[in-house]
């Protein structure tokens, strides 16, 4: 009876043994598939972080190496390079010349000097020209959102802010009490012979010149139209200036027109 109580006991023994080692590799299974799927997200950080970083280095080195060719960060442009959507058969869309021009421009507070630019009067943009690798000539459209300023030897291009002018653009003459602008622009025509059209042609540059006084923005083509922003006292002396110059708003370049109006913000009342 006794050997028939401890059999029952060894046995009962040795199945709970049995079982504490089936929990036992269980747990141990699970412990090792844990452990695998952190190694393998472990894996996954590294791939993607060494991915990233491979593609941000070419980026990095290609920004370098343009800022360094160019002087000009890549980001401070829109990226797009200029080709010409209209084919005139007479003119182009440029101030002054199709060539380009020297000047210091001035964007988001950051001023390259000796900038190959020109200036799309079609557009109301301008563009950078360049030259790449390969030794060939480029023009990119620069971001007008974030341009300053554009200045040359005697010329200064800045926004325009003004509602009542039409041109992205102006070319500022004077600032002061009184404010000088000059906005610049191009008329496309459609070019015909014998009723046939033919093409595109530009017009010569065209501008029209503003004064703004006390807030307001005047428009002015002669004397006539000058004066009238005026008060009569105001008037007398600046008759008396053009008498004593012999003005005439014919043939009138920046320099005389910057002289004008700094003499009408002397003698303001």
């Amino acid at each position: 009876m006794v050997c028939v109580c401890k059999g029952a006991m060894d046995l009962a023994n040795f199945q709970e043994n049995i079982m504490f080692l089936h929990y036992e590799k269980a747990n141990f299974v699970w412990k090792l598939i844990d452990m695998q799927k952190i190694i393998l997200f472990i894996c996954v950080i590294l791939f993607t972080a060494g991915k990233g970083y491979g593609q941000t280095l070419p980026v990095d080195s290609l920004r370098a190496d343009f800022d360094k060719l160019y002087g000009l960060d890549v980001l401070l442009n829109n990226g797009k390079k200029y080709f010409p959507d209209k084919n005139p058969i007479i003119g182009h869309p440029f101030w002054k010349s199709k060539d380009s021009f020297l000047a210091d421009v001035t964007i988001s507070g950051k001023t390259f000097t000796d900038r190959s630019l020109k200036y799309n009067l079609d557009k109301q943009e301008f563009l950078l020209v360049y030259t790449n690798y390969n030794g060939q000539q480029g023009q990119i459209i620069l971001n007008t959102s974030v341009i300053d300023s554009v200045n040359g030897q005697s010329f200064s291009f800045i926004p325009n802010v003004y509602p009542e002018i039409k041109q992205q653009f102006v070319q500022l003459i004077y600032q002061g009490r009184l404010a000088c602008y000059i906005g610049w622009y191009k008329e496309l025509k459609i070019s015909s012979i014998n009723g046939t059209r033919s093409g595109y042609q530009f017009s010569d540059d065209s501008h029209k010149n503003y004064l703004v006084y006390k807030g307001a923005v005047y428009r002015f083509s002669n004397k006539s139209s000058f004066l009238r922003i005026f008060n009569r006292a105001e008037r007398i002396s600046i008759r008396k200036y053009f008498s004593t110059n012999q003005f005439t708003f014919k043939d009138l370049d920046d320099s005389k027109l910057r002289k004008l109006i700094a003499y009408c913000d002397e003698i303001l009342i």
